[in-house]
């Protein structure tokens, strides 16, 4: 995985009509394993194992963003205190920590709310654009 300068991360940010101003980066760590033993996280599904693990309470927040390589990986995680963990790879490759750009965070309230009204949930990139209104401080208005 490629490293990217807080620059480059920006401008790919920019690039995708995303407002880099209001956008955190954060680390991502590994998790304890016994945490991990519990957690889904089936290879590839980084947006259903995020989900079903804030569901099932194994995080606090679902988080939604992009994993800070070249070029950007729309990805999702999940948030537990102040730490921020990736089943999903860390139990499907060689794990090492990793910046993160946060676009939002859901908490379990919200992804339910959201879930009746959306039939494709979990949420992903698109779904923060198609309800863009109610992210207007992470979008770009054309």
């Amino acid at each position: 995985m490629t490293e990217l300068t807080i620059q480059a991360i920006h401008q790919q940010l920019s690039n995708l009509n995303l407002n880099p101003a209001n956008i955190r980066i954060v680390t991502v760590n590994a998790m304890p394993d016994d945490a991990l033993a519990n957690c889904t996280r089936q290879a590839d599904e980084s947006f259903y194992n995020s989900y079903m693990n804030v569901i099932y309470g194994r995080g606090e927040r679902y988080v939604l963003g992009y994993r800070c390589q070249d070029p950007l990986i729309e990805h999702a995680i999940i948030r537990q205190g102040d730490l921020y963990f990736d089943p999903t790879l860390q139990a499907n490759n060689d794990f090492k920590p990793y910046q993160y750009a946060v676009l939002t965070e859901f908490k379990i309230f919200d992804m339910m709310k959201f879930g009746k009204a959306n039939k494709d949930f979990p949420p992903d990139i698109d779904f923060l654009f198609s309800k863009k209104k109610h992210f207007k401080n992470i979008i770009i208005s054309e």
